[in-house]
């Protein structure tokens, strides 16, 4: 489990039951960035624009909107929001339904938790691969797996940062300091993590503060 990935998440929760989203907040609200719950699917498409969720979790049968016709509403809106479907156990009938409309996972109702946080955890990994805000294809994603095995802990995150924050030419724009703030996390950390990317010519320094990342293998 990526717990590194799935704090940069913000995760939208719905469902009409309020002990589902309290245990729910309870528990996403330690592993994630931001946890939203609400209780409709109609609360849910007008918090979209407020609060850009990068994961969305559905109960699938509400009053009101379905969770089927939340995803198909957040599919045509923006793709890349990964949406996952929950159902109770007689309700599985649901699932062809649901990844016919795009799904991008499926649960059973009641949670397995650990189960849970393992398929948000496999989603954030696929966004911070694919590098959803810089705008990179499936090479930036391979690119940035590979590198990742190589790190772990806060260097992982430091290096999850960096991608991240990566304009369109692929360009960081940053200080030890500014990334060590952001992180909070120590100075020595960040320098040391920086010098392995430098060295492993995953990036190269262009002046103080700012970075070009390299998507090739060095030659």
């Amino acid at each position: 489990m990526n717990v590194t990935a799935l704090q940069q998440m913000t995760v939208l929760f719905v469902d009409d039951e309020e002990t589902a989203r309290e245990q729910m907040k309870m528990v996403l609200s330690s592993f994630c960035k931001n946890t939203i719950c609400l209780g409709s699917a109609d609360q849910a498409l007008a918090a979209l624009q407020e609060h850009h969720p990068d994961i969305v979790l559905t109960d699938i049968r509400m009053p009101g909107l379905s969770g089927l016709e939340l995803l198909s509403a957040i599919k045509q809106k923006d793709p890349a929001v990964a949406v996952v479907m929950v159902s109770a156990h007689s309700e599985s009938e649901y699932l062809l339904d649901a990844f016919r409309y795009k799904a991008d996972g499926y649960l059973l109702k009641p949670f397995n938790f650990h189960d849970l946080l393992e398929l948000l955890s496999d989603i954030a990994i696929e966004k911070v691969a694919a590098g959803r805000e810089s705008g990179n294809g499936p090479e930036k994603k391979e690119f940035v797996l590979r590198i990742l095995g190589t790190l772990g802990g806060r260097r992982a995150e430091i290096m999850e940062y960096v991608i991240n924050h990566l304009d369109e030419e692929n360009l960081f724009h940053g200080t030890y300091d500014e990334v060590a703030e952001a992180l909070s996390a120590s100075k020595p950390t960040v320098v040391a993590t920086f010098q392995i990317m430098l060295e492993k010519k995953v990036l190269t320094r262009l002046k103080y503060g700012t970075y070009r990342m390299n998507m090739e293998e060095p030659a």
